[in-house]
C-alpha cells in the first residue's frame, strides 16, 4: 500500500454492501461482452459498478479504482474487538435512555496517535452525521462485501478495522452512485473521465441528478448541426414516429412473453390480454401512417403523442392484468409514486437513464434536441426519445420477474428500502449483460443501446434509415 494514501474513517452504513458489481457470471470469459474487441484476459471484460452506501470512500492508485470501507462491528462480535462507543443522537424533547436510539461502532484511537487524513475525514463524516437525522445505521457481516468485490479486484488489503479492493479500471463500463455522503477523489473522477467510464449519479429514489463527460467527448460538430437541421424537415417526423413504434412493439412483445404461460393456466386472463395486445398492433398501423405523411414535425407530434399515450394506457391495463393476484398495482404513476411496482420502475428507469444519455453523448448527439418529446430548458429530449424502445424489454422485464418470483418489494416513508434498492440495481445490471438478437448476431442489451445511439447519429446525418430495436418475446 502506498504510504500517506488517505484512511477516512467511515461510519457504519444500513445498507448490506452498497458495492456491487456485474454478477460474476458475467465476468466468465465464455460471456464477454462485444463492447471490447476479442478480450484474452479478465481485465479486458467491462462491467458495472453501483456504489450507494454513506461513507465509502473511492479513489485511484495507478491504473486501479479503490475502494476503501472500514470493518462493521456486529453486536455479536468478539468483545477482544474493543468496546463498543455508544452514540446517541440529539432529540428536540426528552427521551428515556432505554429508548435513545444507538449505533455500536469500534471505539476509535486516541485522538493524538491518528494520523492527520484521519483526523480531518472523521471531522467530515461528523458533519455528515449530524445532517443525516436520527435512524440507526446498521452494517451487514464484513463477508458479504468482500466476496462481491473480490470478483472483480486483483488486489486486496486487509489492515485491522479497515478494508480496501483495488479494481483495474480497464475492467469498468461505468460507474454509478447513490444517494449521499459517498466521497471520490479528483484523481479517479478525471481517471474515469478521460477513458470515457460513465460516471453517474442518481438520487436515493433512483433520479438522475448529474453525470461527468470529458469536454471533447461527443463525435463530431456536423452530427449536431444535422441533429438540429432535422427537426424541420421529414428526417424529424420520421424519427418521431421510429421511437414511438419502437415503444409500441416492444410493449407488445413484452404482454406476449409474459403472458405464455396464461393460456392453459388463466384463459379468461389470457382473453383480456390478447385483446390488448391486438390494439396495440392497429395502433401501430395508424403510426406507420402518420410516418409517411408530409408535414412538419410541430404539426404532427401532437398526433404522434396521443398514439403514445393511448398504447402506454392498453399497455399498463395489460400489465395490471399480469399482475392480478400478486401484487397490488393501482396503475403507473410517475412522479411521486408510493406503491412498490411503481416505485420499483421509477427506480429502474433511472438507471437506464444514465446508460441511455452516456451513449448518446459517446455518439456525438445532443441530449436536449429531442425529435418526440417536446423541448423544455432543462429537459433531456433526446434522452427520453430513445429510452422508450429500451423501458419494456430491460426495466420492466425485470421489475414483472421479481413480481412473479413472489420475491417482495419492500418500501418505507423514503421510497424503496436498501436492500430492494440493491436487489433491482443487481437486476436490471444483470439484464443489461444479458444477450439479445440483434442484427443477426447476439449482443448484450448494454452494446445495443450504445449501437442504437450511433444508428441514430448517423441516421440524422442523411446517412442511413434508423431502426428502431425490437426485442424478440
Amino acid at each position: 500500500m502506498r504510504r500517506g494514501w488517505p484512511r477516512p474513517l467511515i461510519p457504519r452504513s444500513s445498507a448490506s454492501s452498497g458495492i456491487r458489481p456485474l454478477p460474476t457470471t458475467a465476468l466468465n470469459r465464455s460471456t464477454h461482452t462485444p463492447m471490447t474487441l476479442t478480450p484474452t484476459t479478465l481485465d479486458d471484460v467491462p462491467t458495472d459498478l453501483l456504489i450507494d452506501v454513506f461513507g465509502t470512500f473511492l479513489g485511484k492508485r495507478s491504473e486501479r479504482l479503490v475502494v476503501r470501507w472500514r470493518e462493521p462491528l456486529d453486536r455479536g462480535e468478539d468483545a477482544a474487538a474493543g468496546p463498543p462507543a455508544i452514540v446517541k443522537f440529539a432529540a428536540t424533547t426528552p427521551v428515556a435512555p432505554h429508548h435513545q436510539p444507538t449505533i455500536a461502532v469500534r471505539q476509535p484511537p486516541p485522538a493524538a496517535n491518528l494520523p492527520a487524513a484521519d483526523l480531518a475525514a472523521q471531522r467530515l463524516l461528523d458533519f455528515w452525521a449530524d445532517d443525516v437525522g436520527p435512524h440507526s445505521l446498521r452494517s451487514a457481516p464484513a463477508a458479504r462485501l468482500r466476496e462481491r468485490l473480490d470478483g472483480l479486484a486483483d488486489q486486496a488489503s486487509n489492515h485491522a478495522e479497515w478494508r480496501e479492493r483495488a479494481i483495474p479500471l480497464c475492467r469498468l463500463r461505468s460507474l454509478t452512485i447513490v444517494g449521499r455522503g459517498i466521497t471520490l477523489s479528483s484523481d479517479l473522477i478525471a481517471a474515469l473521465i478521460e477513458r470515457g467510464i460513465a460516471l453517474s449519479f442518481l438520487s436515493g429514489r433512483g433520479s438522475p441528478v448529474a453525470q461527468l463527460f470529458a469536454p471533447g467527448l461527443g463525435g463530431t460538430v456536423h452530427t449536431r448541426r444535422s441533429q438540429l437541421a432535422a427537426y424541420d424537415t421529414s428526417l424529424g417526423v420520421k424519427l418521431a414516429a421510429a421511437f414511438v413504434m419502437g415503444k409500441l412493439r416492444n410493449q407488445q412483445h413484452q404482454l406476449q412473453y409474459s403472458s405464455k404461460y396464461l393460456k392453459a393456466a388463466d384463459p379468461p386472463r389470457f382473453t383480456k390480454l390478447q385483446k390488448q395486445i391486438a390494439m396495440l398492433k392497429n395502433l401501430r398501423r395508424k403510426v406507420a401512417v402518420c410516418a409517411d405523411r408530409k408535414l412538419q414535425l410541430d404539426h404532427i407530434r401532437d398526433q404522434l403523442m396521443g398514439f403514445e399515450g393511448t398504447g402506454a394506457r392498453l399497455y399498463w391495463d395489460g400489465v395490471a392484468i399480469l399482475l392480478e393476484g400478486r401484487i397490488d398495482f393501482p396503475g403507473r404513476q410517475t412522479r411521486g409514486a408510493c406503491d412498490p411496482v411503481n416505485s420499483a420502475l421509477n427506480y429502474g428507469y433511472g438507471i437506464l437513464y444514465s446508460q441511455v444519455s452516456a451513449a448518446l453523448v459517446n455518439a456525438g448527439l445532443d441530449l436536449f434536441a429531442g425529435f418526440l418529446h417536446v423541448d423544455r430548458s432543462g429537459k433531456p429530449a433526446l434522452v427520453l426519445d430513445l429510452v422508450e424502445e429500451f423501458r419494456a424489454p430491460i426495466v420492466d422485464r425485470t421489475v414483472l420477474a421479481i413480481v412473479n418470483q413472489n420475491i417482495p418489494l419492500e418500501t418505507n416513508d423514503h421510497g424503496l428500502t436498501p436492500p430492494t434498492r440493491r436487489l433491482l440495481a443487481d437486476r436490471v445490471f444483470q439484464r443489461l449483460h444479458t444477450h439479445v438478437p440483434y442484427q443477426g448476431k447476439r449482443w448484450t442489451l448494454a452494446s445495443v443501446i450504445q449501437q442504437q445511439a450511433r444508428h441514430l447519429a448517423v441516421a440524422v446525418r442523411g446517412e442511413r434509415i434508423y431502426q428502431p430495436f425490437s426485442c424478440r418475446w
